[in-house]
């Protein structure tokens, strides 16, 4: 959980290099059911460690007229004291571009990269939860733009590439690039709220083809979504942000797969007072494929689930934020349920987690964060629970 913090700087705040240093106390780190037996699948009886982050790194904003260039590169060196098969070092880029040209034209040209170790949290492999590190190096460079056609009527395209590569041989059937391209019409009130339709569609290559008992399978797909979009400021205090519609996803192997579906994401959030706020979401839609590493099951997933978000600023040096999510995943698409070889699966999450974040000095910023996360699962290794503690210190300059 992270919150808009004032930027400490150099270069007249354009430029801010930074330290940071977490402790985390994982008492699950696999994520293994209560029904594993863990001395047998990690050769120890304790499921849990404790691990620290070293994590150096500058950030970037630099605006000039009406164009603004932001960007980000750090380095996370994560040193587990019993799992040191996790050790890992992180890297993570990020370059974005805002530009305005007159009154009606104006965009984004972005890009991220990013090179981690992907979650174990939805990796089964034989029914147990697997625990190979999987180092994942995921890109996405993209390029938006609007244009005023007339003072209420606004045209917006997007142009979208999400690469993403899996360094556990037995997970690189989950390699992809994906390309997208959309485009929306909007109604602009004099408010500037907005209602408008929008169309998208995602081109997904897996290259690598993905045996199921024998049979080779291409996993490559076209997804179309059409949208209904709301942007609506109720008050000074509410905003509402909402999208609901229809996507259809098609692969290019066993057409038994393909799957249409209704859905919508909506967003509101309500700052009654300038010390608290309170974000309310709810979705049912297909997660994007930088969303969720669904592992060895190759398929997408139903993402069905809301979320509050609160956070006070109690002071002007204390911040105090949480999480309570419901998430029901329907995992979808997979080969191995057409073929008779895998169950169909359902997953359902509950997290509740609090931050507090401490400022003492502009320069200094200490976090203590706590997270609880059960699942349940129709797979019978699927359930587990997990507690998380961590501190962390800032350091920016």
């Amino acid at each position: 959980m992270l919150w808009a913090k004032n930027s400490h700087a150099l270069f007249d705040g354009r430029l801010e290099p930074f330290l940071a240093y977490s402790v985390t106390h994982d008492d699950n780190v696999f994520r293994l059911s209560e029904k594993v037996d863990a001395a047998t699948v990690l050769g120890t009886p304790s499921k849990s460690d404790t691990y620290s982050t070293t994590s150096a790194g500058l950030n970037l904003d630099v605006p000039f007229g009406r164009q603004r260039i932001q960007g980000s590169l750090s380095f996370n060196q994560n040193s587990y004291d019993q799992f040191t098969v996790l050790d890992f070092n992180e890297r993570h880029a990020r370059a974005l571009w805002q530009w305005a040209a007159g009154d009606a034209f104006s965009g984004k040209v972005g890009y991220t990269s990013d090179r981690a170790l992907a979650s174990l949290t939805n990796i089964l492999q034989g029914g147990i939860q697997l625990s190979t590190p999987n180092p994942l190096e995921t890109k996405i460079a993209f390029v938006d733009a609007a244009y005023l056609l007339t003072p209420r009527w606004q045209l917006r395209g997007d142009v979208r590439r999400l690469d993403q590569t899996n360094g556990a041989p037995a997970l690189q059937v989950n390699d992809m690039t994906n390309d997208g391209v959309g485009v929306t019409v909007s109604y602009v009130t004099p408010a500037k709220t907005q209602i408008g339709l929008g169309i998208q569609a995602q081109d997904g290559s897996l290259p690598n083809l993905q045996n199921v008992n024998g049979t080779l399978v291409d996993n490559s797909y076209k997804q179309t979504r059409v949208n209904l979009v709301a942007d609506w400021t109720i008050s000074g205090a509410s905003h509402l942000s909402a999208s609901a519609g229809q996507v259809e996803r098609s692969f290019a192997d066993l057409p038994e797969r393909d799957f249409t579906t209704g859905i919508f994401r909506a967003a509101y959030q309500w700052k009654p007072t300038g010390k608290f706020t309170l974000v309310a979401t709810a979705q049912r839609d297909i997660a994007g494929a930088d969303e969720v590493n669904a592992g060895v099951n190759i398929g997408f997933v139903l993402d069905k689930g809301f979320a509050l978000r609160p956070a006070f600023q109690m002071t002007e040096k204390i911040n105090v934020s949480g999480i309570l999510a419901y998430g029901d995943w329907q995992y979808l698409g997979d080969p191995g349920q057409v073929l008779g070889t895998v169950p169909p699966r359902n997953d359902k999450v509950r997290t509740a987690a609090l931050a507090i974040a401490y400022e003492p000095m502009r320069a200094l910023r200490l976090e203590m964060g706590l997270r609880h996360e059960a699942r349940t699962s129709t797979d019978e290794f699927g359930d587990y629970t997990v507690d998380i503690v961590s501190l962390r210190a800032r350091l920016a300059f």
